[in-house]
């Protein structure tokens, strides 16, 4: 590709270039020659297998050679229009810098104009029409010729701005020209009909001249209507442009009605952002609107402020602006869905700004400076996601900052569903650590045709102190210097009912993410690395499985793979019975966690017994029957399980095969009553219902080999509750590191007595051993209805749920205990923002577990929430908390909080957090203050996050964001 000068622009998507003098352009043996050249170029995405896109405008002396594999040919004429495609690179032009020009040439508004008709030129008043011819290299399919809806009329009306109308002046035709001009004085309002689908453009001006080929003297009187094809307007005084969603204000104007283009001096555009509710503005010294989508702003600026002079903003040389406005289509009728309250056409945005040479400003001084930028418009946080100041005696001072990768490298089109996230920190007393966040949603990978979800997120430091992990374990020695984690989940699922879920799990040491990410640790999944692929068949699911342990220094268990089938709910005997099933072979390899190589946590580590070096095939069938009866009211299935299992290798390195049997019957019976006269204002009852069902689940169950036996390959506690159970025994119970945990708090014993092998997808294949148990529960709600009159609504109003378990042979299976797993939950929903929560679990046996919670909750949105809830434990520690949390806005520009936890018994005070929220126009601004006395930790903080598309957790009052400036009008 060839020509004498080139220009080069950007718009949304899309490159734009303008080539004159000389134009050559030659794919294969295909050549076109012209004059001029205006390509619109959409490059391939990332990680796409589409081609290259090119829409090609030439005019002057147009010559075009199809070449042998469009079977040759020649067009000759003034202009052509065409559209190319490659899947090689595309070779351009040098460009010119000196050809820039803050308006575009004419023959760019000729081809966007020409594009917009569908390739006939008659209707913008030129005698010559477009050949359309679409070409492409070897193995690259035609694109589809564009099927463009004929356009409706364009009309253009002019009524009164002010009550007093408007006054006109001038000649109706040029004599040199041939053109009708007139001059609209003393405040007109323009409207122009028949655009597209988004609306009709209405602009308000004190004076107006109007050029037309066509005549315009019709329009000189108020509501009449003229054709406006080829109608060009300046407008002077206090503008207001309107399009869709869209309103520009400016001081001047020129707008060519047939183009839907213009430029506006002295301009500001306010136009919504998906998601946002505030709008986005952008002011510039001189606004170039190239069609409605498309704007070029020079000496400008955006914000989402509505202050004449905003505390913070993005001031840029040159800003192209996209807003891309749809209007939204139902998809099951096809039809365009309107405002049911303004009859207005709803309107979907797509928005992005690509600027050059900016600076981020904040209280009018500039913070930051970046050569390129482009962002979404939905989430114009200009670079910088977050910052946030710490102080305390672990880390030190603390600098955390968050950057949006995107618009720091200005990648203009960004994986779609994608955030790229990067977090540079400074810990004084630590180090500086550096890390990165991939998330994608709905996604699409190279070669793949469904999308994923999931992310991948790194963080890493080098690390130069201690860490404090609090109680006994304040200054515990580093394993390693360098620290970090490497996390990544991937979830997608195929054509075929095939799913893949893979993950990566790498941290540097044991104690890494309880010192530096602790809500992480004892809250989320464990950090493995492995993979599942699903097959998916009517009621029927084929998995292969693997896993490889790659912390060592935690109990897991390597698959090298596993293969399963399960099968729920066949119906056998003419559906009298009903078939479930889980079959399973593997080889596996539990491996032991090392054991730490600093003294304090040496001092307390020791092995589960079920932890052991072991491996070989596992190969087990769990089957059962069932035969679901109604008798009367009552629902009643007698059922049957069974299991067969091979383990190739015990806790003594001995294989062994178990055989496992168990008969029971289950069954409800639902009550309920109805009573339409209750009512009361005090309580919002409007009515009341009771439901009521009575649950029993009575087996009996025989295992040939006991469960000492087997090492747990499938384990039931995550690493965080494992890391605690080795110290529990030696800080609880007094016992040294070679006796084991009592079997009372051994979470196999109060697995099996819960009934976790009951179910053939039992997530632990070790888990059975001899049991004798009939469960009963009662499960109970009283539902009412709330809301206006019409608009009423079913709530819960109180659930009320009780359930214990009756051992007959109490000493061998519930530590001669009869009763035993007795729990409750309670929930009273008083109002829609008040409500009162208890629940409780309790063991009769000496170290069973002994708890009870209770607590009230009252929110409002916006202004504020309190919570008090007290904890009672006596087994197998003996604790009573106090918990409450308050939060509250004390003002417009104040938010204020506090937590707080306090043992009555010997742990005394847990800690506290207090924060205070200052809610600028720009920014939240928020003071808080941490003490943690397990840590002998006192922290101070100062974070700062831009107030809209706040995401932290000082963001939200009773868990609703806090609106963005200008949700609601000037503040």
């Amino acid at each position: 590709m060839s020509s004498d000068s080139a220009q080069v622009t950007q718009q949304g998507n899309q490159e734009v270039w303008i080539l004159t003098g000389n134009c050559r352009i030659q794919q294969g043996d295909s050549v076109t020659t012209s004059h001029d050249a205006v390509l619109w170029i959409d490059y391939s995405q990332p990680f796409r297998l589409a081609p290259h896109k090119m829409k090609v405008y030439l005019e002057g002396d147009v010559s075009v050679e199809y070449g042998n594999r469009l079977h040759g040919g020649r067009f000759r004429g003034p202009t052509w229009l065409g559209e190319l495609a490659t899947s090689h690179g595309i070779t351009l032009p040098q460009p010119d810098p000196e050809a820039h020009s803050a308006v575009t040439p004419a023959v760019y508004q000729r081809g966007l104009a020409i594009q917009r008709e569908g390739g006939d030129m008659t209707k913008i008043g030129q005698p010559q029409p477009i050949m359309q011819i679409q070409y492409q290299e070897p193995g690259v399919a035609a694109l589809p010729a564009n099927v463009v809806p004929t356009p409706r009329a364009k009309r253009i009306t002019i009524n009164n701005r002010y009550a007093t109308g408007f006054q006109t002046r001038g000649q109706e035709t040029d004599p040199v020209t041939g053109e009708s001009i007139l001059m609209f004085d003393s405040g007109v309002n323009v409207l122009i009909d028949g655009l597209d689908e988004v609306g009709s453009v209405s602009i308000l001006a004190d004076r107006v001249v109007v050029w037309s080929k066509k005549g315009i003297r019709g329009i000189a009187q108020s509501g009449q209507s003229e054709e406006a094809i080829d109608t060009e307007l300046y407008l002077e005084g206090n503008i207001v442009f309107r399009q869709g969603e869209q309103v520009v204000y400016a001081d001047r104007m020129y707008y060519n009605a047939g183009l839907e283009s213009g430029v506006v001096l002295g301009a500001e555009l306010l136009t919504p952002a998906p998601g946002y509710q505030g709008l986005v503005r952008l002011k510039a010294d001189v606004l170039q609107r190239v069609d409605n989508s498309h704007y070029q702003a020079y000496g400008a600026s955006i914000t989402t402020s509505r202050l004449g002079v905003p505390n913070y903003w993005l001031q840029s040389n040159e800003i192209e602006f996209v807003d891309e406005q749809r209007q939204v289509i139902n998809p099951i009728t096809g039809e365009p869905q309107f405002d049911p309250l303004t009859a207005a056409p709803i309107i979907d945005h797509e928005k992005r700004a690509t600027a050059r040479n900016n600076f981020v400003y904040m209280g009018g001084f500039p913070v930051f400076y970046w050569p390129t930028l482009s962002a979404n418009a939905e989430n114009p946080t200009f670079y910088l996601n977050s910052v946030k100041v710490r102080n305390d005696n672990n880390f030190g001072t603390q600098i955390l900052t968050e950057w949006d990768n995107y618009e720091i490298f200005g990648i203009k089109d960004p994986w779609e569903g994608t955030e790229w996230n990067t977090s540079l920190d400074y810990l004084s007393e630590r180090g500086f650590g550096v890390g990165t966040r991939f998330d994608f949603n709905g996604t699409y990978f190279p070669y793949m045709k469904t999308p994923a979800t999931g992310y991948l997120d790194a963080w890493g430091i080098h690390d130069s102190g201690t860490d404090n992990l609090g109680a006994d374990r304040r200054v515990v020695p580093l394993e390693t210097d360098w620290r970090g984690k490497a996390i990544g989940r991937h979830r997608q699922t195929f054509r075929g009912d095939f799913r893949f879920f893979g993950e990566l799990g790498y941290v540097s040491d044991r104690n890494f993410l309880e010192s530096y990410f602790n809500r992480e640790w004892n809250t989320e999944k464990d950090a493995t690395t492995g993979f599942r692929l699903e097959k998916l068949y009517e009621n029927q699911s084929f998995t292969l499985s693997g896993a490889s342990r790659v912390n060592d220094f935690f109990m897991q268990t390597e698959k090298i793979p596993q293969l399963d089938h399960t099968i729920i709910g066949e119906s056998l005997l003419f559906d009298r019975l009903s078939w479930n099933a889980h079959s399973s072979i593997g080889y596996l390899h539990l491996q032991p966690a090392e054991a730490p190589t600093n003294p304090v946590d040496l001092a307390k580590f020791s092995l589960f017994p079920y932890e052991t070096d072991s491996e070989g095939i596992r190969a087990f069938t769990t089957q059962s029957l069932e035969l679901p009866l109604d008798v009367g009211p009552t629902k009643i299935t007698p059922y049957v399980l069974g299991q067969v299992g091979y383990w190739h290798e015990d806790i003594n390195n001995n294989d062994v095969m178990r055989g496992y049997g168990q008969l029971g019957v289950r069954g409800s019976l639902m009550m309920w009553s109805a009573n339409r006269a209750v009512q009361s204002q005090l309580w919002n009852l409007n009515g009341l219902a009771h439901k009521v069902t009575l649950y029993g689940d009575a087996y009996y169950a025989d295992s040939s080999q006991d469960i000492e036996r087997f090492p747990l390959y499938d384990n039931l506690d995550d690493d965080a509750q494992e890391q605690f159970a080795r110290r529990f025994k030696v800080n609880t119970f007094n016992l040294p590191t070679n006796v084991p945990l009592p079997v009372e708090v051994d979470e196999r014993y109060y697995a099996i007595r819960y009934g976790l092998q009951n179910s053939v997808s039992s997530p632990s294949a070790e888990i059975a051993d001899d049991l004798q148990v009939a469960r009963l529960e009662l499960r109970q709600v009283w539902q009412t209805k709330r809301g206006a009159p019409g608009g009423e609504r079913i709530i819960d109003w109180i659930k009320f749920d009780v359930g214990a378990s009756v051992f007959p042979d109490a000493s061998r299976d519930n530590f001669g205990e009869t009763i035993g797993l007795i729990n409750y939950d309670f929930n009273w929903e008083i109002g829609d923002r008040f409500s009162i929560v208890s629940d409780g679990d309790w063991d009769l046996f000496d170290n069973g577990l002994q708890m009870v919670n209770v607590g009230a909750q009252m929110s409002r949105p916006q202004i504020g929430s309190l919570y008090v809830g007290y904890t009672m434990m006596k087994s197998p520690v003996v604790a009573n908390i106090l918990n409450a949390s308050f939060q509250y806005r004390m003002t417009d520009k104040w938010i204020a909080g506090l937590g707080s936890s306090y043992d009555f018994e010997s742990a005394g005070n847990l800690g506290q957090n207090i924060f205070l929220t200052r809610v600028g126009e720009s920014s939240l601004f928020t003071f808080n203050l941490n003490v943690d006395p397990s840590r002998a930790v006192t922290g101070i903080g100062i974070s700062f996050e831009p107030r809209f598309f706040a995401t932290g957790r000082f963001s939200k009052i009773a868990g609703e964001p806090i609106p963005p400036v200008g949700a609601f009008g000037l503040e």
